[in-house]
């Protein structure tokens, strides 16, 4: 029987044999007494989804809200995420005895295996990864804290410093005090490091000076330096730090330790008696699971900190497109995981036959931003096995198999140029942002273009290669687009006919390829579209977040509301609301979604019909 080894009994050490021995694979588990003070780890939503996957009770652990800071005046709370704080050496020994549960074989020294598992050096920070690039360090102090929640305090690196490197300070809360963790990519005493860190800290509460150290500082080299390919090489699969599984931005490297690690294991369990067919899964598991999140490494030091002037370009909006882009770089969860509303539940017959559609869109999308904009691939990664949110490709899909064909070579690069335009439309909400004099670039008023107009441009680029007899027809839309906004800027009303044409065109230009009626989608993906945005105010007027991930105060600041029209306020602030705002949004939108009903049930095609009307219905759910 084919066995495997092991080598790093850290998270994803163990978290690899424990698959690996659920899955009735022998394993041994190698590793060694570990010695030296514990200290305090942030443990994710997706580490802690995977741990209680595999049997790990991790209920026990409290879990802390998140904010995102940048200074003391741009701070973000994101109530959706959470940090469970828990010891090193507590982590570590439950998850070890975990996998010895399992059936995994501990061990001291390396048996021959035909697979291996290299996780050495995860999670403990005083033996250096391969390829350390940076420092990471942690310490516990005593003394008052802020609140009960984590706080990220990201440190861009200076605007006229083509060689700074960007720094993440931490603090989490525990009995009595806190700990405060901070890494850098750049080589950095650890000493300096930490007092950088109380001093960026203390900026959003100066009670953080008056902590005292409760215990030694602990640090260790920090390595970001992964790739698909080099983690499933000859010698091993490699998982966790091993892997250089470390978000460049923040440090954190938990939630990339548990996650290879349980890949790794499925990759081994997916090929028991074929090593080079795991290796090849593996890669192609971890490509799929960490694209864009980890290639923005490089360019966190490159091309001058592109990904990092967007987060600090953005760090004072709460425009949809910062707000989705912060969450996706910063946070383990992503974009998807945090997108604040239910998942779209759909039969599993429905299910079966959309998904692979989708899988093909979004690999598209990724071959397109991945090279440039890495950071924006993590908004095409969601886990649709876990969360199938609203999305353009879904009503093309509805339109394009109603005439009884499956879809036809291009069609997903159809789908996918649709979908880089409606977010390139999306960063061009609300009031464009007033240019500065600055030194060198004011990547504040840049930022919006450069993301804005690459991802139209790249979406006409892609249209013009897969179809180029819908040319015209995408330019035309463009422009449609154009023209709404800039009157909604203008004269603060027509906000739904911006969001009828966001959503009638995939619908519209899918019927056209699947040769039915286009008209009979063009008004039913209008209607949803309307239905769309008076459910964003329902729910912002109920200090609900958004599906645009936005606020009521945002909304109606950036003119992204129906409200204003509806109650006949053109200058309507969320100072000045009348007392019946609340009960006529929640009446237009229930009176929009009988419209979307009506429209949709005269669709020809009964899968369509369905499918939109499932669609329907997870868009109106929080006005009914």
């Amino acid at each position: 029987m084919s066995q495997a080894v092991v080598v790093g009994a850290g998270p994803a050490g163990a978290v690899a044999a424990a698959v690996l021995a659920r899955g009735g694979l022998p394993v041994a588990l190698v590793g060694r007494e570990e010695r030296g003070p514990g200290y305090d780890v942030l443990l994710g939503g997706p580490a802690r989804e995977i741990l209680r996957s595999i049997g790990v009770a991790v209920d026990d652990w409290p879990v802390h809200p998140v904010t995102i800071a940048f200074d003391a005046t741009t701070s973000h709370a994101v109530p959706e995420a959470g940090y469970a704080v828990v010891d090193s050496s507590v982590l570590r020994d439950t998850l070890r005895d975990h996998a010895i549960r399992c059936g995994a074989d501990y061990r001291t020294t390396v048996p021959d295996a035909p697979h291996v598992v290299l996780a050495g050096g995860a999670g403990h920070l005083g033996e250096p990864p391969s390829g350390g690039t940076g420092v990471s360090c942690a310490r516990r102090f005593t003394g008052p804290v802020a609140g009960d929640g984590v706080v990220l305090r990201l440190l861009a690196p200076p605007a006229d410093d083509p060689r700074g490197r960007p720094r993440c300070a931490w603090l989490a809360p525990v009995p009595g005090g806190c700990t405060i963790g901070a890494s850098a990519l750049d080589a950095v005493a650890a000493g300096d490091l930490m007092d950088e860190a109380v001093e960026a800290l203390a900026e959003l509460d100066p009670r953080v000076r008056d902590c005292v150290p409760a215990g030694p500082l602990v640090s260790g080299p920090l390595s970001c330096g992964f790739s698909p390919g080099s983690a499933a090489g000859l010698g091993g699969l490699r998982a966790g730090d091993a892997a250089g599984l470390v978000n460049p931005f923040t440090g954190e490297g938990l939630s990339g330790a548990v996650q290879s690690g349980r890949l790794a294991a499925r990759a081994i369990l997916s090929a028991r008696d074929d090593p080079a067919a795991a290796r090849r899964e593996y890669e192609r598991l971890l490509a799929a699971a960490f694209v864009g999140c980890f290639e923005t490494a490089r360019h966190a030091a490159r091309r001058y900190h592109l990904a990092w002037r967007v987060l600090a370009a953005g760090a004072g909006s709460e425009h949809p497109f910062y707000v989705k882009g912060r969450r996706a770089v910063v946070l383990p969860e992503g974009a998807s995981a945090l997108a604040g509303a239910d998942p779209l539940h759909l039969p599993p017959a429905t299910r079966v036959r959309l998904l692979p559609f989708l899988a093909t869109c979004d690999e598209v999308c990724l071959s397109i931003v991945r090279g440039d904009w890495p950071f924006l691939a993590r908004m095409f990664t969601a886990d649709r096995d876990e969360k199938l949110l609203l999305r353009p490709a879904i009503g093309f899909f509805a339109a394009l198999v109603a005439g009884g064909d499956g879809p036809a070579r291009g069609d997903a690069s159809v789908a996918a140029a649709i979908e880089l335009a409606t977010l390139g439309a999306l960063a061009f909400l609300g009031p464009a942002v007033a240019p500065r004099e600055v030194r060198g670039v004011d990547w504040e008023s840049a930022t919006t273009v450069l993301a804005g107009d690459y991802l139209l441009g790249q979406a006409s680029r892609l249209i013009a290669e897969a179809a180029p007899e819908l040319a015209w027809s995408f330019s035309d839309w463009l422009g449609e687009l154009t023209a709404l906004r800039a009157a909604v800027v203008t004269t603060g009303a027509g906000a739904e006919a911006v969001f009828a044409s966001l959503f009638e065109f995939p619908l519209r230009i899918g019927a056209a390829l699947g040769g039915v009626d286009a008209e009979a989608f063009r008004v039913c993906g209008a209607t949803l579209g309307r239905l769309f945005l008076r459910v964003e105010d329902v729910l912002a007027l109920r200090g609900d977040r958004t599906r645009l991930d936005t606020t009521l105060p945002d909304l109606l600041d950036g003119r992204i509301s129906a409200l204003p029209e509806l109650l006949a306020v053109p200058g309507l602030t969320a100072a000045a609301l009348p007392r019946h705002a609340r009960p006529a949004a929640v009446a237009a939108a229930r009176e929009a979604f009988a419209e979307f009903e009506r429209e949709c049930d005269r669709l020809p095609d009964p899968f369509a019909r369905s499918l939109l009307s499932a669609v329907g219905a997870w868009v109106a759910a929080p006005a009914k």
